[in-house]
């Protein structure tokens, strides 16, 4: 549908017209995601309560139940939930691409990450859905196999259509969204939520117009600062989540320089609108992109993106001496500030003051007096 692929055993017929059939409000939000992210639950469960809609949990029942997913998710929504307006505002998420989504919500929170490594996670997305279709029989009968990497890349790169989309277009799309309804729609990077939760939820929450000093806002910190531990977005044992992060963005890197030139000259053709993209972050990781570099992020992009930053008044000059380890925000957007006159500079303009007052005075003092009967 629309250059996105959906699996087997979801009905598609109802996402023809989904915009226009979602009976949304002003007070709605849409967490958007991608396929590459696949988050357990229990990382969505602080931020739908954030939003002010809370997920209804059974006393001791599991987080990740399938029902609960299945609520949550627009595009695996019934017909009677789209036509069904609620009271109270409603969060849900969807890895629907912007150009399928409905415009009408009140806040869009789009959460993404370096897309070599969004597009290597989506394999993992595909095992599963092989696995789905072989167990409902609507495969062809055989035992599903795991996807090589190599022959997944290169998959990915010659065909036209693509889980929620092509990943670069989707993310520049929702980039040019974020730039035409900053209010609206905002662009956050999983990287932040994993090395700086507190900074990444406040700026989350500030989006989503909850007050910095809210409970609600102090229980989701803890609850994702308990879970980071043991891994956010895709728990791991043997290695930091970051660290993953970037293993995964080389691999990709690895296994396009294997592939048929053609085939590498589509991804730089698919890369080359990333560094004039309006978000900043993204048009410098589109630099390292085209470059074929890893890039982490410096630490003051987390408070730029939260837009709880205090700008560097040193790096708009480029004498800044710390850099990327630098405690203020580096990024382009900061306008340099007002240099103050130099004390030779002042002086002048001191004595140029004095002067100009002292001339008034002699010029009242020796002001011919008006003859008499006449005004001055």
């Amino acid at each position: 549908l629309d250059g996105v692929i959906f699996p087997a055993w979801m009905n598609t017929d109802s996402l023809f017209d989904l915009a226009e059939r979602w009976q949304v409000n002003d007070k709605d939000v849409l967490l958007a995601l991608s396929p590459g992210l696949c988050p357990n639950i229990q990382v969505l469960e602080p931020i739908f309560a954030l939003a002010g809609d809370p997920i209804q949990l059974t006393p001791g029942g599991p987080v990740d139940g399938a029902c609960v997913f299945k609520r949550r998710m627009m595009e695996m929504a019934n017909e009677e939930e789209m036509q069904i307006r609620p009271a109270s505002n409603r969060c849900l998420f969807s890895l629907l691409p912007p150009w399928l989504v409905p415009q009408s919500f009140g806040k869009v929170a789009v959460f993404l990450a370096d897309p070599r490594y969004l597009i290597m996670r989506q394999k993992k997305l595909w095992d599963m859905f092989k696995r789905c279709i072989a167990e409902k029989g609507k495969g062809c009968g055989c035992a599903p196999a795991s996807l090589d990497e190599s022959d997944f890349l290169r998959a990915y790169l010659e065909q036209d259509c693509n889980l929620s989309g092509e990943e670069m277009q989707r993310l520049a799309r929702w980039a040019l969204e974020e730039s035409r309804q900053p209010d609206k729609v905002k662009i956050f990077f999983v990287e932040d939520f994993v090395a700086e939760p507190d900074m990444a939820l406040r700026g989350l929450a500030r989006f989503l117009g909850v007050p910095d000093d809210a409970e609600i806002l102090q229980q989701a910190i803890d609850k994702v600062e308990a879970m980071r531990p043991h891994g956010l977005f895709y728990p791991r044992q043997d290695m930091l989540e970051l660290q993953h992060f970037l293993t995964v963005a080389l691999d990709f890197e690895l296994r396009l320089r294997e592939l048929p030139e053609e085939l590498q000259c589509i991804w730089e053709e698919r890369v080359s609108l990333w560094p004039r993209l309006p978000n900043l972050r993204l048009a410098a990781l589109g630099q390292s992109l085209q470059s074929h570099r890893m890039w982490v992020a410096p630490q003051w992009w987390a408070a730029h993106s939260a837009g709880l930053c205090k700008p560097c008044s040193f790096a708009p000059r480029g004498i800044c001496r710390s850099g990327d380890d630098c405690d203020f925000c580096h990024a382009p957007s900061h306008r340099a500030p007002l240099r103050r006159p130099s004390k030779k500079e002042r002086m002048r303009r001191i004595r140029k003051s004095l002067r100009s007052k002292e001339a008034g005075e002699a010029t009242i003092r020796t002001r011919t007096p008006s003859p008499d009967g006449l005004s001055s």
